[in-house]
């Protein structure tokens, strides 16, 4: 990583952490294969939990929306480092739990600065 592209990531993370950012887990489906009883709905699917630091949620004005960003580098250090993982892909194919919570991930934007992605914000709803 460039060192400007690594400033830019320590400074985002610590505008995160500043505004009350904690810690939440993607739940990314597994691959398994089908059985007689997950054929039927009787067992509950197979999912990773992949914790990710910082996150930040927070209601958008209407409040009947919620918001989650994370850092890209962040998301990255979750899922994998390998370059054929996109993690835009990835986190539209997941959902987040913070707390008891859990979040179905409706839309995922790439906030960029800089020509460079930057920060993941993720629009959930329980």
């Amino acid at each position: 990583m460039r060192t400007a592209a690594a400033g830019l990531e320590r400074a985002a993370i610590a505008m995160l952490r500043s505004l009350g950012a904690g810690r939440a887990f993607l739940l990314m489906p597994q691959p398994a294969a089908a059985t007689g009883q997950t054929g039927l709905g009787m067992a509950p699917p197979q999912v990773n939990e992949l914790e990710v630091e910082p996150v930040l949620l927070q209601s958008v004005v209407s409040g009947k929306t919620l918001l989650a960003l994370a850092t890209r580098n962040t998301v990255r250090r979750a899922i994998g480092t390998g370059e054929e993982i996109d993690p835009k892909e990835t986190l539209e194919r997941s959902m987040l739990r913070a707390g008891e919570a859990q979040y179905r991930i409706v839309a995922v934007t790439v906030k960029r600065f800089g020509g460079a992605e930057l920060l993941y914000e993720l629009e959930i709803e329980a």
